[in-house]
């Protein structure tokens, strides 16, 4: 075996090494977090994961480091919400599936459902703590999200609506989403800004998305 071989897995070793470090103190710390969260704050803060994988993939030029990025940070991101809620649970829309699992990496249960009722039934009764649902579809369920229901749409991601009940965080790159209660079949309008103010009460607030790509897509 060639000196330069030797010398490359060498360096290989202490990588792998420094990495296991960093991922030790990583998940220390996220235990850490979860002891000094006030009593009932969310684990999962989807604005907060999209900033981050923005920063850190923004960092990159190739299209393969991208993909093990996103996938080693969403094995991270997902651990981080098991330890601190071991029971943390997605209720998902069947057809979803592929996504659902790559979110959960192993570390959180999921469960799917076939209509939007059963998902809005789930999270209205505490029965799970996120769901994932069709955002070309999300028109169906609009009248079960804003206030009176308390949930809301917490991100957009893949056409795919991340519903919870907290309020999507303010991060100044944000589309917020709004349906109208003049009609009866409702439809989702998508204004630039964080709970932009629309025409008073006919406007309702369900939820925003985080819009890194500055357009509406």
């Amino acid at each position: 075996m060639s000196n330069v071989l030797v010398e490359l897995r060498q360096k290989i070793d202490e990588i792998d090494h420094a990495l296991l470090e960093l991922v030790t103190r990583r998940m220390n710390v996220s235990r850490e977090i979860a002891t000094a969260k006030p009593s009932g704050s969310p684990v999962y803060r989807p604005a907060r994961e999209v900033l981050l994988m923005h920063q850190l993939l923004s960092q990159l030029d190739g299209t393969a480091e991208h993909k093990v990025v996103e996938r080693l940070w969403r094995v991270l991101l997902a651990s981080s919400v098991h330890s601190q809620r071991p029971n943390f649970k997605i209720v998902s829309f069947y057809g979803l599936e592929d996504f659902t699992s790559e979110f959960s990496a192993g570390f959180l249960d999921f469960t799917f459902c076939s209509t939007g009722e059963h998902i809005i039934q789930q999270l209205s009764e505490n029965k799970a703590d996120v769901a994932f649902f069709p955002y070309s579809q999300l028109a169906e369920i609009a009248s079960s999200l804003g206030e009176k229901t308390g949930i809301y749409v917490n991100h957009k991601t893949d056409n795919v609506a991340i519903i919870g009940k907290n309020m999507p965080e303010e991060t100044g790159f944000d589309i917020s989403l709004f349906r109208d209660s003049r009609f009866v079949e409702s439809s989702i309008i998508e204004k630039p800004g964080f709970r932009l103010d629309l025409d008073g009460s006919e406007h309702i607030h369900i939820g925003a998305w985080v819009n890194l790509s500055g357009s509406l897509k």
